[in-house]
């Protein structure tokens, strides 16, 4: 009984993987490429707060 009920749950996971493969998303398309002087916005507010960080991080360090 053990047995058949450990087959059964080896089916069932095979049967919902094989569905979760089928029904996989298609291929997202590619970014757009920015030209190079462009800095997304997201990455120049990272940057400022990376500065604001340190700038913080350097006010309470020990002056060794």
């Amino acid at each position: 009984m053990i047995a058949l009920a450990y087959l059964l749950s080896v089916a069932v996971g095979i049967g919902v993987l094989a569905v979760a493969l089928r029904r996989r998303p298609a291929p997202a398309t590619p970014p757009p490429v920015l030209p190079a002087h462009q800095v997304p916005a997201a990455e120049a507010d990272m940057r400022l707060l990376l500065a604001a960080a340190v700038q913080l991080a350097s006010r309470f360090a020990p002056a060794a």
